[in-house]
This record gives structure tokens, C-alpha cells and sequence, in this order.
């Protein structure tokens, strides 16, 4: 069996860590093939996993494979400021623009 491979989905934003950009409840578009042909670039807004959890933030800073992310809103981010770099291997998207 074949799956259905979306170059796209969409990803509703829960909680206030990219506030004012992206408010709790809102949706956004996530382009999944982005970084494919193109490597990620700093301030690039992705939807990235961390454990279990699927984050939305703002790439900060690339060391080579690793990225740092952080929340727009910083007293209400949970981001690399407490669990450091993430492998680009985490990223599941690009957000290309609010639904």
C-alpha cells in the first residue's frame, strides 16, 4: 500500500510562546518540504518535535546540524533556553502563513 504524502498540513497553535505573531488557537500552513532544497535559516518560524511535543518557534541561531529555537513571547516560551540545540532532523516544517 501506497501512503498519501502531503507536501503540507496544518498545525493549530496551542499556548502564548509566539505571541503577539501567532496567538493561541490560531492555525497556520507548514510546508514540510521546505528544507529539502533549502537549508534553514535564522528567524525561519518551523514547527519542530521535542520528546513527544510538536513546538512552534522562531530558529535563533544554526550550528552546522543543530538549531536553537526560541519562543517570540520569552517569559512564556518553553525553548532551547532549557533544553538546548536541536538536530535539524526535528524539524517537521516551515510556517508559511496563518489559516
Amino acid at each position: 500500500m501506497f501512503k498519501k504524502i502531503s507536501p503540507f498540513f496544518v498545525y493549530q497553535i496551542s499556548g502564548n510562546s509566539m505571541a503577539p505573531a501567532f496567538l493561541n488557537g490560531e492555525k497556520v500552513l507548514v510546508f514540510v518540504w521546505a528544507y529539502i532544497m533549502f537549508k534553514p535559516r535564522i528567524n525561519d518560524v518551523v514547527i519542530c518535535k521535542f520528546h513527544k511535543n510538536k513546538l512552534i518557534k522562531r530558529i535563533q541561531r544554526i550550528d552546522q546540524n543543530e538549531i536553537f529555537v526560541i519562543g517570540d513571547n520569552k517569559k512564556e516560551s518553553t525553548d532551547s533556553r532549557s533544553f538546548g540545540y536541536l538536530s535539524t532532523k526535528n524539524i517537521l516544517g516551515k510556517v508559511i502563513f496563518k489559516i
